[in-house]
Order: structure tokens, then C-alpha cells, then sequence
């Protein structure tokens, strides 16, 4: 039988400070509040990694102190003043309280199941940030011996990239423990208190009026809400994920074919998928951006991430004519993808209200570094589609996530039903992935996006 206990991380050391959000965290509050009392999935990010060999629970403890120490985002509360204001509070010291679950060696279940259920109670309620720390970590033993590190991290925290950075840090944090060697010195980055003191600089201010600037002029040209196909299931909103190791190489080849980027190349298929079921001619999309545009920044473990309103044209020749516009889009959208969220509600309400549904593009996986060694094997037998996620209530038609590691993606679509059927959500990801395999090697007529968008329906499974 498994028992479990509580043990303490203990951090000491660092500086106790408060400050203003930073546009990212803003924004990302906001967005909480938006939703809650319902629970998103993106209010969380969940991670496990392994231990190795030879440590004890003490030096796990030990480890993920230091990586508190070296990250303020872990260490923050935040603070609402009685007029809506927040603010950030860093402890300079404290403790967290950590879950540990040991395994005898007689016990039949498995660490996969252990880390679900850590995820599970990890996720199951909203953080309260005035009082706990955003990180809400598990460690699993058998027989006493250290196996996985498992955490939730409030998205206040981090946002992907940044979870990214914390869990490489952590393993070879870990590593060097167990190594018996110094550990690995702190990355150069930007502290949250820190970035927001740059926003409300001049230089940061000039950059949100760039910003907001560029949106009165998408809101110039927005298009009216995408019209309803079909009567919508229930729940509305239906998910579906494709597990691939084939677009990984598709992507790259076709990218370096095409020569764009992987980011626009996505975007490119991704607008040629929307043109099958929007009428247009123009259909409103948010393109996520990471804005980890400098070493500082690369490095810094807080929710960065913030979207950028554009208008995307549908009408096209060719798959070439899709490419060059995603690349003005995206080379716009990196221009002016850091602004003060609160000042744009602001514009957009002036301009005359609510945001009609569109398309979300968030390519979180392009940031990841490329493999060493590169495979030019492009197999879709092994491809997984399935269907973990349904909603009531979302804001957007849809939502298309890029994520994973350096050899395998995982393409994610939140749909709404009145416009993109059931079977056609999974159709979308297979089509999606069939297109980058073809334009690898290939050319793409848009007739022929067409054809392997309606060849591609798949029936999601039920029960």
C-alpha cells in the first residue's frame, strides 16, 4: 500500500520585494478571473521528471529549494488592492509543503498512475494566490528511494516556455547532486519585478503604443463573427489531440523547402484548413506569442506570453500566396506583441465592444531546440488521435496549440461544433498533418487541401 506524508522545501536567500505585473501576468490574471468559479485547463501547467539514481529525499528537497531561490515567480503572491489593482509579492524566504508517495515494492501500481494522480489533485482547484505559492509539487519513492519529481505550476508562474526552462533546470540541478558536482550557474534572465519596471520605462512605454497603434488598425478591418454550419453538439466545444512523429520532420523540411520558418509554415496550413469551412474573405485570428526575443528573456521563468489581434485574408491562388501572408502576419505580430492588455481593452471597447470568435494560433512548439541528429522518416502510422477535452464556454471558434519535443508534436484543436462538425475536428488534425508531409517534398494545390480535409473526417470515439 502506498503511504503518503508531507515533507518541506525550505528556501532562503533571496531577495523579499514587491512590484507591478508584468503585461504577461496581467494579462493572464485577467484571464483567470474571466473564468473562474470554472476551472481551464490553461491555468495550470503540469510536468514530471525523473530523479537519479543515488539521491535521497532530503537532496530532491534541497535541489527544488535552490531552484526557488533562483526563480521569483515560484516565491510570489499577489495582492488586490480594493480599487481592482494587483501587485506582486516576492519572499526572500519560506517553505513549501511537498506531497510524498512511497511505493513498496509489492504494490502493483504504476508511477504513471501515481504522477495522474498527483496531476488530478495538482489541477483540481484554483490557486489562491494570495496565500500560496504557485507551484503545487509531489514527489513520488519506492521504498524510500527518490523516483519522480511531479508538479502543477500556476500559469501566473510561467507560462509553456518558461515551464520548459524550469524543467531543464531542475534535471540538471538534480544531476550535478547526484554527480557530486558544482551545480550549473544561474541563467542570465529577467525577473518578473524586474520586467515590469522596464514596461513602465519610456523605452517600454513606446513599445505599447506601437502596439496599440497596430490593433486600431486590425479593429479597422475586422470581419464580422464566422457564421454557424450546424446545430452545435453538447457540450459546444469539442478537443482533440494528434500525437505525431511525423510532423516534427514534415514541418522542418517543408519550412526549409519553402524557406519560412516553422511557425509561418504551420500558420500557412492552418489558414489553408480554415478557407474548407469559412466563407470569408476575411476571418479574424490571434496569434499567441512568446515574446522571448533576447537572452534575458529566454531564460526567465514567468508567463510571458500574450496574444496578438490580427486579420487574416482567405482569399488565395496559391499555398505560396498563404505563406507569404503568414509571414507578413507573423513578422507583425512580433512587432507589436508586448502591450499593456488593460489599455487595449480599453481600444477595443471604444472601437465598439466585444471581439467576434475567431482562430488562435499558439505555436509553442517551435521554440523548443532542434534534435542533433535529424531523421528525414516521416511515419503517420504511429500517429495518435484522440480526444481528451470538451467545454461549455470558450471565447474563440478555434484554438490550434502546437507543442511537444524536439522529435514528437502534439497538435491540439479546441473546436466549436457550430462551425467545425465532430468528425471534421479530428479530419482538420489528420489533414493538417498530411499536408505537411506532402509539402516536404511537394508543392500543395489549395483544391487539393480541400480534398484532404474532406477525406480526413474521422469520428471521435465515445464511452
Amino acid at each position: 500500500m502506498i503511504t503518503e506524508s508531507t515533507a518541506e522545501v525550505e528556501f532562503h536567500g533571496g531577495r523579499a520585494r514587491t512590484g507591478h505585473l508584468t503585461w504577461g501576468q496581467q494579462s493572464t490574471w485577467d484571464g483567470l478571473r474571466q473564468w473562474l468559479p470554472e476551472i481551464k485547463p490553461f491555468f495550470f501547467l503540469t510536468r514530471w521528471l525523473p530523479v537519479p539514481l543515488l539521491l535521497e529525499l532530503g537532496d530532491v528537497l534541497d535541489v527544488v529549494g535552490e531552484l526557488m531561490r533562483r526563480h521569483e515567480s515560484l516565491r510570489t503572491h499577489f495582492h488586490v488592492s480594493a480599487s481592482g489593482d494587483v501587485t506582486q509579492e516576492v519572499l526572500g524566504s519560506g517553505v513549501l509543503r511537498v506531497e510524498v508517495h512511497d511505493r513498496p515494492a509489492d504494490d502493483p501500481v504504476q508511477f504513471g498512475d501515481i504522477v495522474t494522480a498527483c496531476w488530478q489533485r495538482g489541477t483540481a482547484t484554483p490557486f489562491d494566490h494570495s496565500r500560496e505559492l504557485p507551484i503545487r509539487l509531489s514527489i513520488a519513492l519506492h521504498e524510500g528511494i527518490p523516483v519522480l519529481v511531479v508538479f502543477a505550476l500556476s500559469h501566473m508562474a510561467a507560462d509553456y516556455t518558461g515551464t520548459e526552462v524550469l524543467v531543464t533546470e531542475l534535471a540538471a540541478l538534480l544531476q550535478a547532486r547526484a554527480d557530486g558536482s558544482p551545480p550549473p550557474p544561474v541563467r542570465p534572465s529577467l525577473q518578473p519585478v524586474d520586467l515590469a519596471a522596464s514596461e513602465r520605462s519610456p523605452a517600454g512605454q513606446l513599445l505599447n503604443v506601437e502596439a496599440l497603434r497596430g490593433l486600431r488598425a486590425e479593429l479597422a478591418r475586422m470581419p464580422p463573427a464566422t457564421p454557424a454550419r450546424a446545430e452545435p453538439a453538447s457540450p459546444r466545444y469539442v478537443g482533440a489531440d494528434l500525437d505525431s512523429e511525423a510532423l516534427p520532420v514534415a514541418v522542418r523540411l517543408a519550412a526549409r523547402r519553402c524557406r519560412t520558418t516553422t511557425s509561418v509554415l504551420m500558420l500557412a496550413i492552418a489558414t489553408a484548413l480554415v478557407r474548407c469551412f469559412c466563407p470569408g474573405p476575411l476571418h479574424r485570428l490571434d496569434v499567441m506569442q512568446s515574446n522571448r526575443v533576447t537572452p534575458e528573456l529566454m531564460g526567465s521563468v514567468t508567463t510571458l506570453n500574450q496574444a496578438v489581434r490580427t486579420v487574416v485574408d482567405l482569399r488565395a491562388d496559391t499555398f505560396a500566396d498563404l505563406l507569404r501572408q503568414a509571414e507578413r502576419t507573423m513578422a507583425d505580430a512580433r512587432a507589436r506583441s508586448r502591450y499593456d492588455t488593460r489599455a487595449a481593452r480599453e481600444v477595443v471597447r471604444a472601437w465598439g465592444g466585444e471581439l467576434e470568435p475567431g482562430t488562435q494560433f499558439n505555436d509553442m512548439w517551435s521554440t523548443i531546440p532542434k534534435p542533433r541528429a535529424a531523421t528525414a522518416v516521416m511515419d503517420t502510422s504511429k500517429s495518435e488521435l484522440t480526444w481528451p477535452a470538451t467545454s461549455d464556454a470558450e471565447d474563440m471558434v478555434l484554438y490550434l496549440d502546437t507543442r511537444g519535443t524536439a522529435d514528437r508534436m502534439q497538435l491540439v484543436l479546441m473546436a466549436d461544433t457550430a462551425v467545425l462538425a465532430r468528425e471534421e475536428i479530428g479530419g482538420f488534425l489528420l489533414a493538417f498533418e498530411r499536408i505537411a508531409v506532402l509539402l516536404a517534398t511537394e508543392d500543395v494545390p489549395l483544391e487539393r487541401v480541400g480534398e484532404l480535409f474532406a477525406d480526413s473526417r474521422v469520428e471521435p470515439l465515445t464511452g
